[in-house]
């Protein structure tokens, strides 16, 4: 049993398009501390790793720690027809059969979203040394990797001491976007040995999606491992890892 209160619905909004460009069904975990999710993607490429702390509810009454399991796409569906001047409740009810989510503005809005059955263990964290970290604008990011999509679908990124290099080859021609390390929109750069590894562009676009263009993205990197990415929604913490494509 809970009631958490949000001072704008929007905040939510937002979270929840970070989690649903990857995941269909999300097992949110309601602690003492915060609310958690961490969840493979279908196809066991990519993770999301979230955290939206008590902090940011205007309400966090939390009776009894709760895991709960909802579809991404229709909880999605619902934060999507927030509006700018609403708060946001949600409530589980007694049978913890279903999430109500109240939105509150000039109307009271209810919706009951079914909860689904939780069917497996959390997922774990991976556990990576990693060999560089580079901390960049959200922007000058993504449109490095619109610059890269012209000529493939997979990316590699690439950090060493002069800076984060970002590489496309294919049929299309060749593509090579070069960040000094004492560029502007390079906020950190960390590199304990030079990295390098290739990525697929759909999903780095999918989980650059919910980042704001003005805001920092950490990138963590090790040859031919995962990468982890990690940025902030308002008060939440969002951090993802996907998988290499080892190249041949």
């Amino acid at each position: 049993m809970f009631e958490l209160s949000l001072q704008s619905a929007k905040t939510l909004k937002e979270c929840v398009d970070a989690i649903a460009t990857l995941i269909d069904e999300g097992h949110f975990e309601v602690g003492a501390d915060g609310v958690k999710l961490r969840a493979m993607d279908p196809s066991q490429v990519a993770m999301v790793d979230f955290f939206l702390p008590k902090t940011a509810f205007e309400k966090y009454d939390v009776k009894n720690e709760a895991r709960i399991a909802l579809n991404m796409d229709d909880l999605s569906r619902v934060t999507s027809r927030y509006r700018p001047e609403e708060k946001l409740t949600l409530k589980l009810d007694d049978s913890k059969a279903r999430l109500t989510m109240v939105f509150k503005g000039k109307h009271t809005r209810r919706f009951n979203l079914p909860l689904l059955d939780i069917t497996h263990a959390p997922t774990r964290q991976p556990k990576i040394e990693f060999d560089s970290r580079m901390r960049i604008q959200g922007g000058a990011l993504k449109e490095a990797l619109k610059d890269a999509a012209l000529v493939s679908s997979y990316v590699v990124l690439r950090a060493d001491t002069e800076g984060f290099v970002i590489e496309a080859n294919g049929d299309k021609g060749n593509v090579t976007i070069e960040t000094a390390k004492n560029d502007e929109v390079l906020l950190e750069h960390a590199v304990g040995k030079e990295s390098r590894s290739m990525f697929p562009l759909e999903y780095l676009n999918d989980i650059l999606k919910a980042a704001d263009a003005g805001a920092p993205v950490s990138l963590d990197l090790k040859t031919n491992a995962p990468l982890r990415v990690e940025y902030s929604i308002g008060d939440a913490a969002v951090v993802y890892y996907l998988a290499p494509r080892v190249e041949g």
